[in-house]
């Protein structure tokens, strides 16, 4: 034998040696010493009522039924649970007394272990531990469990809480018939079972719980609650709730290998204050739910961004989950829950690249809001402070709310705009009228719109008010219409010249008020008001200047909060004051009008001594404006009250 067979030889019989149990071992199988101590213990690991409730009607679906009916009622003064359905029945190739009697005598084994997981995503059945009716101890006292099938009498198989002995028989008074149907009633409802189960609760638990089975099957449940009282709504259909959001594009199935596909549902949302209270990215497998959010598969290392971001929502179904047999709740970390974790490691770019987007957007959108507000707190500036010279524009389009002309962008800027010298009866704005509403006939009375809006007008002086009618489109109406005008506020009065034309006359002093008019035409009626400001005088209006949109410019390194370079306002983002305030609005815009307030003051004096002064006042005065609203949230409503 050559040498290296030779050590090979050696090699093999030391490891059988070794693999080899000892003369005086003892082999044997594992049992149980009492089996009806386990089946306790099964029982006792379901300890939510809702959850029970969705095992039985989870139970109906996976029969196949069309319709589930669950009733809490009082039967002979004791509170009950039934759970009717049309399904298939309790295992129907067997007769009514075999079908039971398996049930009772096998627990903890299930018919439907023997399906795939693919089997399983197809026919959306979930059961596979054969402990699902346990779960009626955490509900009520006994069950009993009532099954039909066509030609053959029903019979009812009975459990008691806390006992090992069953009872099969068949319904009295109840003759053969072709029906096939399913009821499982719990009778002797503990007090706090009773309370989870009100009718509300108990559909909208459901609605979650098993979100993808009803929307993948063609049934209809509903929750019937005759105990409610009141006005309390008594049957509830149980529908799946819609997510909200913006829901990503390409995220609908992710590959596995090795398993069926997970199915991705994931929007964007937003989360709130603290996103305490927002939904989050839920875990489903096969259509039921198993973790609320991420965080609860820490086994998996999943518990991190961006799947525990909260302003995630929506759901990830994975139908290769394996689940906790008695609470349903969590997942195993087998080779299935392994290599989904790695699969969704793939997407995961593309969620931090979406989140960033959204993150952006809703910062872009909170800046155009509070430029929007200063520009309306700086309203009239330039006419009841003449001394001081507004920020220069470049053009109509960033004019803001300055004496010239409001921004037609999407910042949405509250105008000042000025039709004619303010002494002519009638606006000088053209009716809408487009190529197209040329051709084709106006449709019936929309709405209203009022222009100029807002109307400004000096103190005794006349405005000219014109209202559009307009249909659906924004086409000015053909039809003839009748105009009521009316004031609110003491600005003034107004009065009817021609139809949708009328002449305000202000009142002789100072006012805020509103002008409304109402419009009817081929008995439809609409309705609108416009902002009526007098004033003492209004002064012409100095060509080129207003209130810009600033441009944000991140320079971490830079020690100016805000400037003016090639004539554009530009606001220092990377500055540690405006960090400080950045996802804080109303501070943010606090800090945008002092700095807007600086650069007005160094345009009007030009002395640029005062640049670094006035640096310093804003520095002092953000300063002192974070620290007092931070103590004012410290301190809450009521202390402060």
């Amino acid at each position: 034998m050559p040498p290296e067979d030779e050590a090979s030889g050696k090699s093999r019989r030391s490891r059988q040696a070794a693999t080899r149990p000892p003369k005086d071992s003892v082999r044997g199988k594992v049992r149980a010493h009492d089996p009806f101590e386990l089946i306790r213990w099964l029982a006792y690991s379901q300890p939510d009522p809702r959850k029970a409730l969705s095992e039985l009607v989870q139970n109906s679906l996976d029969a196949g039924a069309r319709r589930v009916r669950i009733t809490r009622v009082r039967e002979r003064g004791r509170p009950c649970l039934r759970i009717w359905d049309d399904g298939e029945g309790v295992i129907p190739d067997l007769t009514r007394l075999e079908a039971l009697q398996y049930i009772a005598t096998h627990i903890g084994h299930s018919r439907k272990r023997q399906l795939s997981p693919q089997e399983r995503l197809t026919l959306m059945t979930q059961g596979q531990y054969g402990i699902g009716l346990l779960g009626f101890w955490c509900l009520g006292e006994m069950l009993e469990m009532r099954t039909a099938v066509p030609g053959g009498r029903p019979h009812r198989l009975i459990l008691r809480r806390d006992s090992p002995d069953y009872v099969i028989e068949p319904i009295r008074s109840r003759l053969a018939m072709d029906e096939r149907w399913t009821e499982v009633v719990v009778a002797g409802l503990h007090r706090e079972a009773l309370a989870a189960l009100i009718g509300r609760r108990a559909a909208d638990y459901l609605a979650s719980e098993l979100r993808g089975q009803l929307l993948a099957r063609e049934v209809d449940v509903v929750v019937e609650d005759r105990m409610s009282r009141g006005r309390a709504q008594k049957i509830l259909p149980v529908r799946p709730p819609r997510f909200l959001g913006e829901r990503l594009p390409g995220l609908t199935l992710l590959d596995v290998p090795g398993y069926p596909a997970a199915r991705l549902e994931v929007y964007l949302a937003d989360a709130g204050e603290d996103g305490s209270n927002a939904p989050r990215l839920a875990v489903y497998a096969a259509g039921t739910l198993v973790a609320e959010s991420f965080h609860e598969l820490s086994p998996l290392g999943l518990d991190r961004p961006p799947w525990t971001d909260p302003r995630l929502t929506g759901l990830v179904d994975f139908p290769s989950f394996r689940v906790a047999p008695g609470s349903r709740r969590g997942v195993l970390p087998d080779d299935a829950a392994g290599a989904f974790s790695q699969a969704l490691a793939t997407i995961e770019p593309l969620l931090a690249a979406a989140l960033d987007s959204l993150e952006r957007r809703r910062a872009e959108v909170v800046d155009r809001v509070l430029i929007r507000d200063l520009q309306r707190a700086y309203r009239d500036f330039y006419r009841q402070r003449p001394r001081y010279e507004m920020l220069p524009v470049r053009s109509k389009d960033d004019r803001g709310a300055g004496p010239e002309g409001e921004s037609p962008g999407a910042v949405g800027i509250a105008a000042d705009l000025e039709e004619g010298d303010g002494t002519d009866d009638r606006p000088k704005v053209p009716a809408t009228r487009t190529p197209l509403a040329d051709l084709l006939p106006a449709g019936p009375l929309d709405r209203v719109r009022v222009t100029p809006s807002p109307i400004r007008v000096e103190c005794s002086g006349r405005r000219g008010v014109r209202a559009h009618a307009q249909d659906a489109k924004g086409h000015a109406i053909e039809d003839p219409a009748t105009y009521q005008w009316s004031v609110a506020g003491n600005v003034g009065t107004i009065t009817e010249e021609s139809p949708g034309h009328a002449v305000l006359i202000a009142a002789a002093h100072e006012a805020d008020g509103r002008v409304a008019v109402t419009v009817r035409s081929q008995g439809r009626e609409a309705h609108t008001e416009a902002e009526v400001m007098v004033v003492d005088e209004i002064r012409p209006a100095r060509s080129g200047e207003g209130i810009p949109d600033p441009d944000f410019v991140n320079e971490p390194g830079g020690s100016w909060r805000s400037r003016f370079v090639d004539a554009r306002w530009q606001i220092n983002a990377g500055h540690r004051d405006y960090r400080a305030i950045a996802g804080r609005p109303a501070l943010k815009l606090r800090y945008l009008a002092m700095l807007f307030a600086k650069e007005i003051v160094l345009r009007s004096s030009q002395d640029p001594r005062l640049d670094k002064p006035l640096e310093q006042l804003v520095e002092v005065a953000a300063y002192a404006d974070r620290n007092m609203n931070e103590r004012k949230s410290k301190r809450g409503p009521a202390e402060e009250g």
